[in-house]
């Protein structure tokens, strides 16, 4: 069973995070497709804090005794997506810079190679 107090803490926390990623996005100061997780964890937890029935019937499908451990939960299955999402961005990231150094190499080895020739010319 929900308590009305952790009821009331999970839906203003909620509520707070969702307007803070919202916040954010307005200011550019976080991308939208970085954010979207986000948004959906916080819509998501606005729905089990508002209806309570919802987290009562996910603990009976998984066969839970309280509901509010199938919360927790599911606060780790997003954990665990949150996570995999950042490792694939950080990787594409790491990706690209290796091959933006790469170049960089590439282009500083063609200039210098460039700058011996108009050297020697000389």
């Amino acid at each position: 069973m929900i308590t009305a107090q952790l009821q009331i803490i999970l839906f203003i926390a909620s509520i707070v995070t969702f307007l803070m990623i919202i916040n954010m996005i307005r200011k550019y100061s976080l991308e939208l497709k970085y954010s979207l997780l986000w948004l959906f964890f916080s819509v998501g937890n606005i729905f089990l804090a508002a209806f309570s029935d919802i987290a009562k019937t996910i603990a009976q499908l998984l066969s839970i005794q309280q509901p509010v451990n199938a919360i927790f939960l599911l606060s780790f299955i997003f954990q665990f997506f949150l996570i995999f999402s950042l490792t694939l961005t950080v990787s594409r990231i790491s990706n690209k810079f290796t091959q933006l150094v790469q170049e960089v190499g590439l282009l500083k080895k063609e200039v210098e190679n460039l700058h011996n020739m108009k050297s020697s010319e000389r």
